[in-house]
Formats: structure tokens, C-alpha cells, sequence
């Protein structure tokens, strides 16, 4: 029977990368302000494991041979790897070039979309340090867009779209801005619906 140390070691490693795994996977979807703090901690435990691994089943590997030993030591290394291509994945995403980008900011909650050269678009739904991401396709006609659904979180109410300039009234006096507006087929724009300012417009 295998000695039971050897055992919590696998099992650590197993839940750490697990969870890290899940934590990073849940990352392309979704963030919250605290999940930085508890991935660290989580970290920290692998690390402790892997570092206890490598000083304890590595030795036991050069006196038995067995490749069994090594398997935390695998599992240690493994995880990180796969953690490491998944952000590189997700990295790349948001960091595609923006073709336009709009927000509108409620105080407690926020909504973007950004929209990407290449023809897609996330879109970021938070709320008190909590953000949801969804991603879709878009078509662009003059200043109209069509994205590929009609309805996103309860936000977006149509699939169309389209940039006009809106006068705004501030204390220092009159300002005229690009907003993005939700319109029907007909191009009216929906009423009691949310508009977005423009913030990034990359367009010649």
C-alpha cells in the first residue's frame, strides 16, 4: 500500500489544479473582484504541494525506479501549462484590435461592447465587481450594425444597431457626441432601451 503522504500529495495537486483550472476556464465568461485573491491563495497551496513532491518523490524515484512516483510531480507541472495556454487563449481574444467600442455606465452597474476589426464582438455586463462576457459576430453598414442575436442579457433588445450623434447638455454647455442606439428594421429607435456612448471609434 502506498505510503498515505504520497497519497495527500496526488490528492493536493489534484484539487489545486482542478480548481485553477475551473478558476481560469470561468475567466472567459465571467470575473469577480475577489477572484484574483483567491486564486493566489490557491496557488500558494499547489506550490507548497509541488515543492514537498519534488523534494520527497523525486528522492524516491532515484532509489526505486518507479515511474509511479513521479506522478505528482507530473500532475504539478501539468496543470500549469494547460492554465498558462488557456489565458494565452483568452488574452488573445480581448486583445484583438477594436474596430468601435461603446459603454454606458449606470453608477452600480456597467455595460461595453467592443467591437473587434475582425468582425466580433464581447460583450461586458458587470455589476458591483461582477462581469459577465458574451461573444457573437457582427456586420457593419455605414453606420448601422447587426450583430448575429437579437436579445443579450436583457440589455441589447434588438440585432440592429446604429451610430448618431446625440447633443448632450453639460454644465460648461452643449456638446455633441457619437452614440450607438438600438433601432428596429425600420430604423426608429427603440424607446426605454439603453444607449451607448462611443468611446473608441477606429473607423476612416
Amino acid at each position: 500500500m502506498k505510503d498515505w503522504k504520497y497519497i495527500v500529495r496526488i490528492v493536493g495537486v489534484l484539487a489545486a489544479g482542478i480548481l485553477l483550472l475551473k478558476m481560469t476556464y470561468h475567466l472567459e465568461y465571467s470575473t469577480f473582484m475577489l477572484d484574483s485573491f483567491f486564486f493566489v491563495i490557491i496557488v500558494l497551496f499547489g506550490v507548497s504541494i509541488l515543492i514537498w513532491s519534488i523534494m520527497t518523490d523525486l528522492k524516491q524515484f532515484r532509489i526505486d525506479r518507479r515511474i509511479i512516483q513521479l506522478l505528482p510531480v507530473v500532475l504539478g507541472l501539468g496543470f500549469p501549462l494547460f492554465i498558462y495556454l488557456k489565458v494565452l487563449k483568452i488574452n488573445s481574444t480581448f486583445d484583438k484590435p477594436t474596430l468601435i467600442r461603446v459603454y454606458y455606465d449606470g453608477d452600480f452597474n456597467g455595460t461595453g461592447i467592443d467591437f473587434k476589426i475582425d468582425r466580433t464582438y464581447i460583450f461586458d455586463n458587470s455589476v458591483i465587481g461582477l462581469s459577465g462576457f458574451s461573444y457573437g459576430t457582427y456586420r457593419i453598414i455605414d453606420n448601422q450594425i447587426i450583430l448575429d442575436k437579437s436579445e443579450l442579457e436583457n440589455v441589447i433588445k434588438t440585432n440592429r444597431l446604429e451610430i448618431k450623434t446625440k447633443r448632450i447638455e453639460y454644465s460648461a454647455g452643449a456638446k455633441t457626441e457619437d452614440y450607438l442606439f438600438q433601432i428596429d428594421k425600420e430604423g426608429k429607435i427603440l424607446e426605454n432601451v439603453t444607449e451607448f456612448r462611443v468611446v473608441i471609434d477606429n473607423r476612416k
